[in-house]
């Protein structure tokens, strides 16, 4: 009988030629396709140390758009109490990223969010330990690759400090460029299939809006439960491939005049669940293609009010439940990043990367993640720190 992972594997067809690619591509080659600056009191920092390093980082002295990021250098200080200096290899911008950035006048205004500036931005990212604090232990060590969510000190630098709580084992097989792109984006996609919908073999999930990192990312993991049939959407001819070689079932252009009756005509009875990237545009169309029982979970939306019909939940049962990483407690974390570590061990998971800029055009890097002109709507964008 097979093993767990041999069956997702044998699902997938794994290490098989997809249709349409050169031959010889498997499905993971196909997805790759200044004065010194001190720490704000709000990241976490009061202290030195022997063993201090300068390192060059972005830096924000004010809020607004990608023009505020300026390359400086600063000193790093030694890895306290649980904690965990790593070289950054690589870093991914979320668009959280980008509403941080905007400090009071963004959506995160009034709450603990905005950091106090200075500050160096990000939270995920991917390199190796280069040293560890008291109370780390295995399987933390220097020269372990990992993958970060969350920095005390800011991600978009060569080095940062991160609380052991934070940092995950890295398997092998998986670059640093995309483990830059599992924290955020894979954790919200295990957490709206799972923790919030009890996604179970044979559910039927449509996916609105598939090509961004957290789409693709929620196809895969779908389709490697043996979800089935797993429908994305995209709004362009690269979104659509994106979105077909993360292994979807079906994949559907959502600007066409007919993609709801197409998505209807995939699935008569009903979707189980829907995930929902722009709820604020889509929430009246996920209900109608719903079947008895299902869930739409809302991942993304405009700050915006919309207009459903609310007596169409009823006579399916239909519920509508919101996502928010920020909600999972120390075991639900826990959980999701084992479930991530063997998704990603065995290649059912494989984070794209859409584009890669260095630590010098990190402002590039944050216009690609709102405007994409690079192929920023097919996956992570990432930043590449060497």
């Amino acid at each position: 009988m097979l093993g767990a992972r041999a069956l997702i594997a044998a699902r997938l067809g794994l290490g098989k030629r997809l249709a349409g690619t050169p031959t010889g591509l498997t499905r993971r080659q196909c997805l790759r396709s200044l004065p010194k600056a001190t720490y704000a009191s709000g990241q976490g920092l009061a202290y030195g140390g022997e063993n201090e390093i300068e390192i060059r980082a972005v830096v924000c002295r004010n809020f607004g758009g990608p023009e505020v990021m300026c390359i400086e250098k600063k000193t790093l200080p030694p890895p306290g109490p649980g904690q965990i200096r790593v070289k950054v290899g690589a870093a991914g911008i979320n668009p959280s990223d980008t509403y941080i950035l905007l400090g009071p006048d963004g959506p995160y205004a009034g709450t603990k969010l905005v950091p106090e500036l200075p500050f160096t931005p990000g939270k995920d990212g991917a390199g190796v330990i280069e040293a560890v604090g008291p109370g780390v232990g295995p399987p933390f060590r220097k020269g372990e690759r990992v993958y970060m969510s969350g920095s005390l000190t800011g991600m978009f630098a060569e080095y940062t400090l991160c609380d052991k709580a934070t940092v995950y084992q890295l398997p092998n097989n998986v670059t640093l460029p995309e483990g830059a792109g599992v924290g955020v984006p894979c954790a919200t996609a295990h957490r709206a299939l799972f923790t919030r919908c009890g996604a179970k073999e044979g559910d039927a999930v449509f996916v609105h809006g598939a090509s961004g990192a957290v789409g693709l990312a929620a196809v895969q993991l779908a389709v490697g439960s043996g979800c089935y049939p797993v429908v994305g959407t995209a709004g362009t001819t690269a979104g659509e491939d994106a979105v077909r070689a993360a292994g979807a079932h079906t994949v559907i252009n959502h600007r066409s005049s007919h993609y709801l009756e197409t998505a209807k005509n995939v699935k008569p009875s009903g979707y189980d669940i829907c995930l929902e990237m722009m709820a604020s545009s889509n929430l009246s169309a996920d209900l109608s293609i719903m079947g008895k029982y299902g869930r739409v979970a809302i991942i993304g939306s405009k700050a915006i009010p919309t207009t459903i019909n609310p007596r169409s939940c009823m006579p399916l049962e239909l519920d509508i439940r919101g996502v928010f990483l920020g909600n999972a407690t120390t075991e639900e974390l826990a959980q999701t990043h084992g479930a991530l570590y063997s998704a990603l061990a065995s290649s059912v998971l494989v984070p794209p990367v859409a584009s890669q800029f260095p630590l010098e055009q990190a402002a590039a890097a944050f216009t690609e993640v709102t405007t994409p002109t690079q192929g920023g709507s097919s996956g992570n964008v990432v930043i590449i720190i060497e």
